[in-house]
């Protein structure tokens, strides 16, 4: 690992950056940097492995929901995918090539568990604890720790009274046998429209526990023909053409959900396509009055898939809409007061999201002692382009508030352009201190907050959606409230302009 050249007295910071998390983002945000000629960071990684999402989540069927051709980094679209829609394993061997390729695994320290970090305001720096007792030094800290990492328990009651297997969709065991056993799975999000269909044939019994319906559209999903996969290889005009197009697509659904109000129009043709489709899938009326929602589309993220309508038809696969009032040793009562006695009870309900404790999830604490989890429970949850917050200098955020989108990585890559041109510029005049200014942060949020009462997510039709787009002050505060477009346009414009750059009187730099 390489770092800056520094005389002995100037040599107490331990890295020039500190990145948590060796998910999609902390490898990309490593990436950048060495890219732009920053090689000073250490990648700090609480588990064994690097991965983030992709490394915890090995359900059966798990697969991203974003095209090969635009999930993936902008700078390495040349990968032998399998299929248009790559699977879990398949994304973690991508992240860890990119890893390898670009030499970042060299700056990774593993079982590396942040609690917390402060800012020293004397010496313009980040002083981060580790679990471990190990205290380190740095200018900056990126906090890559995604928003999708911490799985979240039901608040049901007798949940810890159940004397047969439990897990988490995140915390899949593999060693255990789902054959002919009698399963419960609790919740019809993302991850249960993937699981659904691949344990049905294998279960005894299915019993599919359902507060609220997914919209599921058709997945276009197929293997990748080896010519297809040379031609891809050998013609990078290719590989941009259809990340174009795909973006395209991703661009449109987004336009029109923000712009819900305006062009209410749009949403509810491609409404009445899925729907459509939902219904040939089921067959079956009274199977369409509970899978289908009421609410509108784009409320809640929605699934794709060409199984999981279909699985409700079989015999041995039941969907129960009945509130769930407890569980029990034997399993699990309705509010109606039946026992649905299970072997395996599978909890598909998803991650802490705009909870405090979660993205980041470390305590962060800083100028004048101020924690920003509580800042954003006491205040709203915000951040300057999604990246930066007052008081909080040399702090950055690759998915802060207001900031979520379909596609992973074109908001990773505006972030990181944004967080990057930052440091750049702070080397560039000497300076030991970024901190977004108050005023460009409040006129900044102030459109935000405007924007996000026009998008879908403020419509009287979701307020039964029960979406983790909306955090407890009911504010839309994790999808960004524009299309993906304007955020790029919006960060080539403003730059670094809301930002002050200074110096500490007391300067440091990394060691060697």
């Amino acid at each position: 690992m390489s770092h800056y050249q520094a005389t002995p007295s100037e040599s107490s910071l331990d890295a020039e950056v500190l990145i948590v998390g060796a998910g999609i983002s902390g490898i990309g945000a490593g990436i950048e940097l060495i890219r732009r000629g920053h090689p000073s960071f250490i990648l700090l990684e609480a588990d064994q492995d690097l991965g983030g999402t992709w490394r915890d989540n090995t359900y059966p069927g798990v697969a991203v929901d974003i095209p090969f051709n635009s999930y993936c980094y902008s700078r390495e679209t040349d990968y032998p995918w399998s299929r248009i829609f790559p699977t879990g394993n398949e994304i973690k061997s991508y992240v860890r090539h990119c890893a390898e390729k670009y030499g970042i695994t060299h700056h990774i320290r593993y079982n590396a568990k942040v609690l917390s970090t402060r800012f020293d305001s004397d010496s313009d720096s980040w002083l981060t604890r580790l679990s471990s007792g190990a205290v380190l030094k740095s200018r900056y800290v990126i906090s890559a720790t995604g928003l999708l990492s911490q799985p979240k328990l039901p608040a049901i009651p007798g949940l810890d009274t159940f004397t047969g297997k439990t897990m988490h969709s995140a915390r899949w065991d593999h060693s255990y046998d789902l054959g002919q056993k009698r399963v419960a799975v609790i919740g019809t999000g993302a991850s249960a429209v993937q699981i659904i269909p691949e344990i049905a044939d294998t279960v005894k019994n299915l019993y599919v526990f359902q507060r609220t319906p997914i919209w599921v559209g058709p997945r276009p999903d197929r293997m990748l023909n080896r010519h297809f996969k040379v031609c891809l290889h050998h013609i990078a005009p290719l590989r941009y053409l259809l990340r174009a197009l795909s973006e395209s697509c991703i661009e449109g659904l987004t336009f029109a959900i923000v712009n819900y109000r305006r062009f209410p129009i749009i949403v509810r043709g491609v409404r009445g396509y899925v729907r459509s489709f939902m219904r040939r899938e089921l067959q079956n009326p009274a199977l369409e009055a509970r899978l289908i929602p009421e609410y509108e589309l784009g409320c809640k993220r929605p699934a794709t898939s060409n199984t999981y309508l279909r699985t409700f038809r079989r015999a041995n696969v039941a969907l129960i809409t009945d509130g769930i009032d407890r569980i029990c040793p034997q399993g699990v009562i309705t509010r109606d007061g039946t026992l649905h006695e299970i072997d395996t009870l599978i909890l598909a309900t998803g991650f802490l999201t705009t909870e405090r404790g979660n993205a980041p999830s470390f305590e962060v604490v800083g100028c004048e002692g101020v924690e920003l989890g509580q800042f954003w429970q006491e205040s709203r949850l915000q951040a300057y382009a999604g990246v930066a917050v007052p008081g909080f200098p040399n702090f950055f955020l690759t998915a802060g508030p207001y900031s979520g989108g379909f596609n992973w990585f074109t908001m990773l890559k505006a972030h990181l352009k944004h967080i990057l041109r930052c440091i750049d510029r702070a080397r560039a005049k000497g300076a030991t201190r970024v901190e977004v200014k108050r005023e460009a942060h409040k006129r900044y949020m102030y459109h935000m907050w405007k924007r996000a009462d026009g998008t879908i997510f403020k419509s009287a039709s979701c307020q039964s959606a029960n979406s983790y787009y909306l955090d407890r002050r009911g504010d839309a505060a994790l999808p960004l409230p524009k299309t993906p477009w304007w955020r790029v346009r919006w960060n080539l414009v403003a730059s670094t302009r809301g930002y002050t750059f200074g110096k500490s009187s007391k300067p440091e730099r990394p060691g060697t």
